[in-house]
């Protein structure tokens, strides 16, 4: 239920947005050359700060998951032994090892 209103809540916006630009448009006095210049300088520009923000989001994206990858690996470091540095110490021959069962 509370999906549904928020739907229609958004649907509602978007159509008083919509229907508010389109209206300011037919009612203003420039012509109608202007106003579509108007509108393309308007669009540019949002789709300029839309890139920003893109970017913007993608590098702290990447920094965050950079962040949490050296976090898990440096966790799983410190509780895995490393079984190289485990079995260094081991003093067994060659032969031994070879025997061993």
């Amino acid at each position: 239920m509370i999906k549904k209103s928020i739907f229609n809540s958004l649907l509602l916006a978007t159509g008083s947005f919509i229907g508010g630009v389109t209206l300011g448009v037919l009612l203003t006095p420039k012509s109608g050359r202007q106003n579509r210049a108007w509108l393309t300088g308007q669009a540019d520009e949002l789709t300029d700060w839309m890139e920003r923000r893109r970017n913007r989001a993608n590098r702290k994206g990447r920094v965050k998951l950079h962040h949490i990858r050296k976090n898990v690996h440096d966790g799983l470091k410190q509780n895995i032994p490393d079984l190289y540095e485990a079995t260094e110490r081991i003093d067994l021959t060659e032969q031994e090892l070879i025997n061993e069962r």
